[in-house]
């Protein structure tokens, strides 16, 4: 993945930005199962670094749609976890 930031022009301080972000909502979503405001913020802090993932490869690195594909599954998954427990 570092490889991948340096080829975004990113610098490196967002790789580990980005994984405490993965980490942080990934625990998040499992602390959700019983307090449904932190899957609401989970789903939304995942949502969020997902669309910027997805940006990116497609934006900034010129990637094809097919490389960002996992991206956007994953950014709807997350916005679907957050409006399951706001709606």
């Amino acid at each position: 993945m570092a490889e991948e930031f340096k080829r975004f022009g990113l610098p490196a301080f967002f790789n580990v930005l980005t994984g405490a972000f993965e980490l942080i909502g990934a625990a998040g979503m499992l602390i959700g199962i019983w307090m449904p405001t932190i899957a609401i913020l989970s789903g939304l802090l995942l949502g969020g670094t997902m669309l910027a993932a997805a940006f990116t490869l497609i934006v900034l690195a010129k990637d094809p749609f097919k490389k960002a594909l996992p991206a956007l599954v994953l950014f709807a998954l997350s916005i679907g976890v957050s409006l399951y427990h706001i709606l």
